[in-house]
C-alpha cells in the first residue's frame, strides 16, 4: 500500500485494521467522544454520564443522533476496545481519556468525504461544526498564559502521536497535521467531492441523451396509427408506454442532479467566505509548542 493519505488509510479496512484497528472509520457520535475527551479539555478524563450531558447538549447543530446513555456506553466501549479512549475505574464511575491513537484517529476522519452531501449531509455538517468548534476552542486556549500546566506529560503524548504507523510507515504527516483542524481545506474537499459527483452527472446526462431522443420520436411515430382496442392491444400500449417513460427518466434525473451539485456549489462557495472572515486556522505546531510549555 503505498497511498499513505487518510482517504486511502480510511478506505481499506481489510488491510489497515488487522495491524492498526485504532486506524478505522469512525462515526459521528465516536468523533464527538474523541473530541470531549482531549487531554486539554478534560484532563482527568470523563464518565458515560459526562459524555451523554455533554452530547446531549450539542443539539441539531451536530448531529450525532439520538444521546442516550446506553448507546453512549456502547461507543466508548468501543473506542477503548479499538484503543482510542484509555479508561480507569468501574462500573458507572469508570472514566474516559483520548489516547495518541484515537487523536490520530479523529484526525483522519475529520479529513474525509466521501457521501452525497447533498442526499445526506449530515456527515459533513458535523464535520463541518466539530472542526469549526474545536478552531475556536484551541484559539481560546492559546490565549492562556504561556504555560498552562500540562508540561511534559503532555509532550510525551504528542510524541506518541508522531511515533504511529501503519504497515511500518508514520501516519501523522505535516501535511495531516496542516489539515488538522481547518475547516476552509474541509470545505475545499467537498467541493472537489461534489465537482466530482456532478462530472459523474454529466456523463449520465450524456449517455442518456440518445435512448431519450429515440423515446421522443417513436411517441411522435406513433400517433398516425394507433393499434385497436382489444386487450392485446392495449397490454401492448401499456407496455410501449411504460418503455419510452423508462428511456426518459435517466435523462430527467441526471439534469434534477446537476441542478442539486449547483445549487450546494453556492453553499460552499459562502461556507468559504463565512469561515474565512469569522474564524483563525490553528497552527497545531504552536499549540502544541504553547501547552506543552516548549519555547516557541
Amino acid at each position: 500500500m503505498n497511498d499513505m493519505s487518510p482517504a486511502s488509510l480510511l478506505g481499506h479496512p481489510e488491510i489497515v485494521t488487522p495491524t492498526a484497528p485504532w486506524c478505522c472509520w469512525l462515526g459521528n457520535l465516536e468523533l464527538g467522544i474523541l473530541l470531549l475527551t482531549q487531554p486539554w479539555l478534560s484532563d482527568a478524563g470523563l464518565s458515560r454520564a459526562d459524555l451523554e450531558r455533554r452530547l446531549g447538549r450539542w443539539g441539531a447543530d451536530m448531529p450525532v443522533g439520538a444521546v442516550y446513555f446506553q448507546r453512549v456506553s456502547r461507543a466508548s466501549a468501543a473506542l477503548e476496545a479499538g484503543g482510542q479512549l484509555a479508561g480507569r475505574g468501574a462500573g458507572r464511575s469508570r472514566r474516559f481519556s483520548l489516547t495518541p491513537a484515537g487523536f490520530a484517529a479523529m484526525l483522519l476522519n475529520l479529513q474525509i468525504v466521501r457521501d452525497d452531501p447533498t442526499v445526506d449531509g449530515r456527515r459533513f455538517e458535523f464535520q463541518r461544526a466539530l472542526v469549526s468548534m474545536a478552531n475556536v476552542v484551541l484559539d481560546r486556549l492559546l490565549e492562556l498564559p504561556s504555560d498552562p500546566g500540562l508540561g511534559p506529560s503532555l509532550d510525551e503524548w504528542f510524541d506518541a502521536v508522531d511515533a504511529l504507523e501503519v504497515l511500518g510507515r508514520p501516519v501523522m504527516t505535516d501535511a495531516v497535521y496542516a489539515d488538522a483542524f481547518n475547516v476552509l481545506r474541509l470545505v475545499e474537499r467537498q467541493q472537489e467531492r461534489v465537482r466530482q459527483l456532478e462530472r459523474l452527472a454529466e456523463a449520465r446526462l450524456s449517455s442518456a441523451a440518445a435512448p431519450a431522443a429515440l423515446a421522443r420520436q417513436a411517441r411522435l411515430a406513433q400517433a398516425d396509427g394507433l393499434p385497436g382496442t382489444t386487450d392485446a392491444d392495449l397490454t401492448a400500449m401499456l407496455q410501449t408506454a411504460r418503455s419510452l417513460a423508462a428511456a426518459g427518466l435517466p435523462q430527467l434525473a441526471a439534469r434534477a442532479d446537476i441542478v442539486r451539485y449547483r445549487a450546494y456549489h453556492r453553499y460552499l462557495a459562502e461556507l468559504t467566505t463565512l469561515y474565512a472572515s469569522e474564524l483563525k486556522v490553528v497552527d497545531m505546531a504552536r499549540f502544541r509548542r504553547v501547552m506543552t510549555g516548549r519555547p516557541a
